[in-house]
């Protein structure tokens, strides 16, 4: 027993230009054996150089067949407690993974000074797991990674007939698949809208509809399924045999919140991803919410694998961005194939439910998960709702979280805050909606991103040198929130696609109410700049204060642009003699 430990403790640490390496090695083992909660941080070398923690040393095979979950569990258990310290694997290789702990193959908290190494290798994963988690980390890189799911979440197949009346699809799928997505919704693990995903060919990329499913059945020949939509699926008749494709989801996988995204980034300081690929996954992709610092995603994908000729990748967002403080920057990202937006960017508004004697104002959080904390110095920000107008901006200078309500589905929801205003308010009542500027993504750039996917973007946001096939979408929405602006949107490429198959950007912040003043001045949304790019489709500007459009070119022809009830609007473009303000 004792050689065989001594044994694993000459590979556990990997430490090359070092001549202490064997006495860290020692330390390290030592370390191992208290109890974690005795176990102090280890900091080798002073801190200095961060400790080398090998995965060879804990059994990884990398051959994609053995399970390498166990092997994995006992690394990142063994680098927990370490700070700075690297997770390397050897390159080029295909790891399956098919448990682990907590259902996350790495899962951190509280980690700090850490970076995760994939050596440019493949993470082939069970479907009921996930592959990263951070919470409350600090100083975190992950870098040189891939992941699949392993079955994938989808079926591809080519729609072979189409009989409306019945309410049948047939669709020819690959044999070997032919049962997989075989069954309906199961209503378990957390699984959320059953639906497939029809492709078609648009002007510049494919288009797309949602089909929701109430059953999958055998067809009459190996190789044919029959799909039945939901009464609530209307759209039969455009649908083209041959030419029109669906990914279809495979029951007990597709749609399952499960333990949640694919990598989650929560409640987090100063993270860089650099280098990371996801193919698939039966929800989201990328969770990130409520971080600080800075936030950095250089060449970091979701798409298709490459070479395989699938359709989709994610059956939710590609990023679903929510309440943060951090400035996030994505950088030469690209963005394909998920089956909801490509980025949703937004934080979660509250609503007020009374405005008290002494000042104060009672929220709540409109959607009562992911919580979005108030803490004293933000600048709070009030907006009626139906005319879209700002009420005005205060700061807070004390925040009273009321007791936790129950959870929802075993996750944490938001309580009622009460919060004092350096200087009330004039005009703020209950039902305005109210949000921190400092917790809705205030710093958040986009550059030389290919997107091929609708975005939602409710928050201040810059696109910078983007290609993008899909619908820019920025709007008023009392539920997630808060309300986009300042926009900025240069030298980019811009085409109609995915999420609108006529508009390529939509800018809605018009008022609901239809009152004369209704577009008077301060708008919700405010200070949108589009400069320089090339256009391709129908685009909407409507309710914004402060607009500025110059030295944009709208090149397909017939599309139309409107730009309504602005205030402040400097246009120095040309265009189409079709368009209105």
């Amino acid at each position: 027993m004792a050689d065989g430990v001594a044994k694993a403790l000459r590979r556990t640490v990997i430490r090359s230009r070092s001549v202490i390496a064997g006495a860290l090695g020692i330390i390290f083992l030592g370390a191992l054996a208290i109890p974690s909660e005795a176990r102090p941080p280890l900091r080798p070398n002073g801190g200095e150089r961060p400790m080398i923690v090998d995965a060879r040393a804990f059994g990884v095979v990398g051959d994609g067949v053995a399970d390498d979950g166990p092997s994995i569990a006992r690394m990142v258990a063994a680098a927990q407690r370490a700070t700075p310290v690297t997770l390397r694997f050897p390159g080029r290789r295909t790891y399956r993974v098919a448990s682990a702990p907590n259902r996350y193959i790495f899962d951190l908290h509280g980690s700090n000074d850490l970076t995760l190494d994939g050596g440019g290798s493949t993470f082939e994963i069970a479907p009921n797991l996930r592959l990263i988690r951070l919470t409350d980390c600090s100083r975190v890189t992950v870098r040189r990674l891939k992941v699949d799911f392993r079955p994938l979440p989808f079926v591809d197949g080519i729609v072979e007939r189409v009989d409306g009346q019945a309410g049948r699809i047939m669709v020819r799928v690959p044999r070997e698949e032919w049962s997989r997505p075989i069954g309906g919704p199961t209503h378990e693990d957390g699984e959320q809208a059953y639906f497939g995903m029809l492709w078609g060919d648009g002007a510049y990329g494919s288009i797309s509809r949602h089909c929701w499913i109430d059953q999958i059945e055998a067809g009459s020949e190996p190789g044919e399924v029959v799909v039945r939509p939901t009464p609530e699926f209307r759209e039969y008749p455009g649908l083209i045999p041959g030419r029109w494709k669906i990914s279809l989801p495979v029951p007990g996988i597709a749609h399952r919140y499960g333990p949640g995204a694919c990598v989650v980034v929560r409640d987090c300081r100063d993270v860089r991803m650099r280098d990371l690929e996801v193919w698939s996954a039966p929800w989201m992709a990328f969770e990130v919410i409520t971080n600080d610092g800075a936030l950095v995603f250089d060449r970091v994908h979701v798409r298709p694998k490459p070479g395989t000729g699938r359709l989709m990748s994610s059956w939710r967002d590609g990023f679903h961005v929510k309440g943060n403080r951090a400035s996030l920057t994505w950088e030469g990202c690209i963005l394909e194939g998920m089956n909801d937006d490509a980025f949703n960017i937004s934080t979660h508004a509250s609503r007020v439910s009374e405005v008290l004697p002494d000042g104060s104002v009672a929220v709540d959080q409109r959607y009562p998960l992911g919580y979005v904390r108030w803490r004293p110095g933000d600048l709070l920000v009030a907006v009626d709702p139906d005319s879209r107008k700002l009420r005005g901006s205060s700061r807070v200078s004390v925040v009273e979280e009321g007791n936790a309500p129950a959870p929802i589905q075993g996750e944490p929801a938001a309580p009622g805050v009460t919060v004092r205003l350096a200087v009330p308010i004039t005009g703020m009542r209950a039902g305005d909606i109210v949000w921190s500027a400092e917790a809705a993504n205030p710093h958040t750039a986009l550059r030389r991103c290919r997107i091929r996917q609708s975005c939602r973007l409710q928050s201040p946001v810059t696109l910078e040198e983007c290609d993008v096939i899909g619908l820019l979408w920025f709007y008023a929405d009392p539920l997630e929130g808060p309300y986009p602006g300042p926009v900025t949107v240069r030298r980019c490429t811009l085409r109609r696609g995915r999420g609108n198959h006529e508009n390529v950007v939509v800018c809605s912040g018009g008022s609901t109410t239809g009152a004369p003043d209704g577009t008077a001045p301060p708008r919700a949304l405010h200070d949108f700049r589009f400069t320089e790019n090339r256009i391709y489709g129908g685009f909407i500007v409507e309710g914004v204060e402060r607009v500025t459009l110059r030295g944009n070119r709208f090149l397909e022809a017939g599309a139309s642009v409107t730009l309504h009830d602005n205030v402040d609007l400097i246009d120095r473009d040309q265009r189409p003699s079709s368009a209105r303000r």
